[in-house]
């Protein structure tokens, strides 16, 4: 039973109800509470269902203006699916389990597909370096010559490093952005105009939390994830005031410590702070349960830090206390 819908119903019932039904119940209760205390637990419960009640209209309003007050169809069978960075991680993960369930999918990644996605015979592969520009338009050419424009769009390719600033070189952090950042607008020129003309299409872009908060050791990576933020929500602008297109759908998630190959630098500094990092799969599911809503939102995960997004209008101070706990560096880099 949801919140709202159990609290309402005691607080109706322990004001509203006629004494006939109040009276055997209460009967029943007295040994066991007083009646002021049950005069607690009705005000407790009233307040709980009124903030209940202005929480979920304030996210369905969110929801709606998210997704510009229009509904938007998609049918999974014949949407056509471009995920990036789809050699290990969330993009290959997603890649699979589109696959298994009949969509056409089209990945890219700078490395072959591992054989168990290879052999699905609705994935194609195109390999290429997503910071080569030359070689990431031919190859998009290529992508839409061979299957026509691609209707959802995963921007999901990345890659990170702990190491501090002043020990990073210019030519990995400049390798860093153009992949992080620079490919997704890239894909977007691409890609983003045949979905303009139909008024239809599916953006979703793989952020982080670190795009909120980040810390030691990630300033490039953090600003990659900052950067992809303003990307997301100017986009939404211009396709609602520029392009008239307000049934193309935009998501950006922002995920926590998840157990993929990215975090390896910092598995032992997450321990020794005691952070949790959750499973893939865990992480992978309500992202593709809002994929095939076909609905657009922004999703952090897990849910309990939806506090970061707010963060920088905090005190300083508190803003601080926070990055260094969560700091995982160790006093060792690579």
């Amino acid at each position: 039973m949801s919140l709202p819908l159990l609290t309402g119903s005691i607080y109706l019932f322990l004001k509203w109800a006629p004494s006939n039904y109040q009276q055997p119940v209460l009967t029943a209760i007295g040994p066991y509470i007083s009646d002021s205390a049950l005069g607690t637990v009705a005000k407790v419960c009233g307040w709980v269902f009124c903030l209940s009640m202005v929480s979920g209209f304030n996210s369905w309003l969110s929801w709606k203006v998210e997704n510009n007050w229009v509904e938007d169809k998609y049918d999974w069978n014949r949407e056509l699916v471009l995920v990036t960075g789809a050699s290990s991680g969330f993009g290959e993960m997603m890649a699979e389990q589109l696959a298994e369930r009949g969509t056409k999918v089209i990945t890219m990644a700078r490395r072959p597909l591992k054989p168990e996605l290879s052999a699905y015979k609705n994935v194609h592969h195109y390999q290429v370096d997503l910071s080569d520009w030359d070689g990431l338009a031919l190859t998009a050419k290529q992508i839409k010559e061979e299957h026509g424009d691609p209707t959802v769009l995963v921007l999901n390719a990345g890659v990170a490093s702990r190491t501090p600033f002043m020990q990073k070189k210019f030519t990995d952090i400049k390798k860093l952005i153009d992949v992080n950042l620079i490919s997704h607008f890239a894909m977007l020129h691409h890609f983003l105009p045949a979905m303009i003309k139909k008024n239809h299409g599916y953006i979703m872009s793989i952020a982080s939390v670190v795009g909120y908060l980040s810390m030691t050791g990630l300033c490039d990576y953090g600003t990659t994830k900052s950067g992809m933020v303003a990307l997301h929500e100017t986009l939404r602008q211009e396709l609602r005031h520029v392009h008239k297109a307000n049934k193309i759908r935009t998501s950006i998630i922002h995920t926590g410590w998840t157990k993929t190959a990215i975090i390896d630098d910092w598995e032992k500094g997450l321990k020794e702070r005691g952070q949790i990092t959750m499973p893939l799969a865990d992480v992978v599911k309500p992202i593709m349960e809002l994929l095939y809503s076909g609905y657009g939102t922004q999703l952090i995960i897990p849910g309990f830090l939806g506090f970061v997004a707010g963060m920088r209008g905090w005190p300083f101070w508190a803003q601080e206390f926070v990055r260094d706990k969560l700091n995982p560096y160790t006093g060792e880099y690579r």
